[in-house]
Parts: structure tokens; sequence; C-alpha cells
């Protein structure tokens, strides 16, 4: 198989994710924190441990480096966690449903007011100046940010961004530039930086983390169980307890910091210079395709290892059958539960397809995309 799917999870896992699970399984399946016998201290050990090296290869501060089940349920806790009636929220037109869906249920449940920045045709993407005129025209309690579009790549300018509007906390969507771009949250001036574990940060599924600020408080979405201050019926107020209430996935997070090991071995620097030539490779090519459109695509705006297309007349769900059925390429057609995005690009409601190269995808990969079409469109 050609995978080429990787803006929607890593395949094949970083060396060393499976083996990390297995051990955690076979030899550290306690309950961390509850106990105090050699497997309840042996998952401690490797839950700390993952927590320490996914806050090293992000910049971001062990006590304030929170895992949980994804990029998600961490969207979900910090904007349920901070935003209450009449609050209002700038964000993009680039966005992600699990950013959306929850913002569009505290504006039905809740009255937030929701401000969306149109941004630059035809990538979408907001300019510093966009962002900072929108949160100027009203007190704003909160920017949120994907770093990256899931849709066509295009990286937004989140570092200027949150420099222009301080001190409106920003909130950003890593889940599409974690472990693909350079990224240090120490020096970033975000609020908080959420990312999914499976992604680009090549760990198991079901794995999500959120670096926050000193100054940065949330309120848990979920209460329960934490091993911590069992005489109280109240949550434990420091992290990260506050916010990992129940049984952890001990196993995904093993996987996950052995995944980020990888990942700090090889550096993200690498990663992302190999990604960056693949998909430069990638648009070269497919420009020279008649009937073919890059969705959403600006030489001039810098871009992840993901690009998105339309080919005229042709359905997008057809040919990836199609690529997958006689190629053996694996390719995501459809919206990408983006249809902010894809309304922003003109893509909707077809959607588009959606190449997402990885740190393992070779030239051989896009070159063999690029002959499958060739041969699809003539």
């Amino acid at each position: 198989m050609i995978y080429l799917d990787h803006g929607a999870t890593s395949y094949p896992k970083a060396p060393g994710v499976s083996a990390a699970v297995a051990n955690f399984i076979n030899d550290a399946s306690g309950n961390p924190g509850r106990g105090g016998h050699r497997l309840t201290i042996a998952a401690s050990r490797a839950i700390e441990g993952a927590r320490v090296t996914v806050a090293d290869l992000l910049g971001g501060d062990p006590e304030r480096t929170l895992l949980g089940p994804g990029a998600t349920f961490w969207l979900n806790t910090i904007l349920c966690g901070r935003l209450g009636p009449g609050d209002r929220v700038v964000t993009s037109a680039l966005e992600h449903n699990s950013v959306m869906r929850p913002l569009r249920w505290l504006e039905d449940e809740r009255g937030i007011q929701i401000s969306v920045v149109e941004g630059i045709s035809p990538t979408g993407v907001p300019t510093a100046a966009e962002v900072q005129e929108a949160v100027n025209q009203a007190p704003t309690a909160l920017v949120v940010l994907c770093h990256a579009c899931n849709v066509n790549g295009a990286i937004l300018p989140i570092e200027e961004i949150a420099r222009r509007v301080a001190p409106t906390p920003v909130v950003v969507d890593g889940a599409q530039t974690a472990g693909a771009l350079p990224f240090d949250f120490s020096h970033s001036g975000l609020a908080a930086f959420v990312c999914s574990g499976h992604k680009g940060l090549q760990g198991p599924s079901g794995t999500g983390v959120v670096l926050l600020a000193e100054d940065f408080v949330i309120q848990p979405l979920i209460r329960g169980g934490t091993g911590s201050n069992s005489e109280s019926e109240d949550m434990p107020v420091v992290l990260p307890d506050l916010l990992e209430a129940g049984t952890p996935n001990g196993p995904g997070i093993a996987g996950l910091g052995a995944a980020c090991a990888w990942l700090a071995d090889q550096t993200i620097e690498a990663i992302r210079h190999h990604e960056s030539l693949l998909i430069k490779r990638c648009i070269n090519a497919m420009q020279e395709i008649p009937h073919l459109r890059l969705a959403g695509w600006a030489k001039a705006i810098p871009q992840t290892g993901v690009l998105s297309f339309t080919i005229e007349g042709v359905d997008a769900g057809e040919l990836a059958a199609w690529l997958d059925r006689e190629r053996g390429i694996a390719l995501r057609a459809g919206l990408h539960c983006a249809p902010a995005a894809h309304r922003r690009l003109g893509t909707f409601p077809t959607g588009t397809l959606r190449v997402g190269v990885g740190p393992q995808t070779t030239e051989h990969d896009i070159d063999a995309l690029v002959t499958a079409l060739e041969d699809r469109c003539r």
C-alpha cells in the first residue's frame, strides 16, 4: 500500500511504538496512582516519563502538559471550561469541526458570540492584522485558531497573531502540525496548544495533548477519580489531576512517549524538510495535469505536507476508491470534518481529494500517485 492519508492519522507508526504499547500491557498495566504495588508504580513511571518526553519535544512545562484521549477532547475542555454567557470568540474560516461544533453548541446554549475572520484568497489564511482588527472590534474572551488547515495545509501565523492580540488569550489547534513543524510552546506566546497524539506525533490513536501557559486556567470537562485527594468529593486543584480524571490510556500514552522519543532523535526539523520536498514535488507535478485544480493553494503561503485537489468532471469519492482498488494508494475524499474550510475554499459540498505525506513517505510514492492521476485523466 502507498499510504498518503497522514492528514487523518499516521501509518505506519513510529518505530518502537507497538513495543511500548505491548510492554505496558504486559509489564506495567496497573492503575497509575491507585495503590502502591509494583504494577501501579510501573504504570505511573511509564506515564510520567511519557509526559516529560512529550513536553520536551514541544517546549512545554511537564507540570502543565496534560495527556488525554485526543485533541477533540482537549478543545472541548478549553472551550466549554472558559466560555460563559455572552463571551466573544474570534476564529478563522478554516477550522475543523473539533472547534466549530463546540463553538456552535456554546452559541446555542450559552449565547456566546462568534466572529469569523475570512482571511485572504485563495487560501483563507488570516493575517495577524485581520485577527487584531477583529479582536479590537469588541471585548474578546478568546482567539481560537488552527495552526494549519487540515484541508489545504496552509499554515497560519499563530505566533505573530498572539503578539498582536495580547493580552487576549490565543488557543491553537495543532493537530496538523505537532511533530511536523518545529515548534516551541515556551516562546510562542500562546495560552494553550492542543494536538493529537496519532497524527504528526506518530503515536497510537486515542491520545491527545494540551500544553497550558502558566496563567491560563481552565475547568475540567469531566470529573471523577484521580487517585489523589480521595477523601474529598471535590476535584483536586493541582495539575495534572484537575484535568485528568479517570483511568488514563496507559498503553496509548506509553506508545506516544516512544513516538516522541523517536521524533526527538530524528528531529522535527529534518522531518519538516523531508515533507516539504515531497509536497513541493507533488504540487509541481499536479500543476501539469489537465483539469486538476489545487484547492486553496498559493505559492506565497507556507504549508504542511497536506494538499487538496479536485479534477473537473470526476467525483472525488469515486476517484479515491479507484486509487485504492486499482493502484493501492490511500487518500481521503470528502469534507474532512471541516465544512467551514471547504465553504471558504469553494469546495463545498462535494469536497476534495486530500494528499497527506509523512516521515516515511518516499518520492516513489508521490510519483506513483501522479502517474495514476495522469492515467485516470486521459
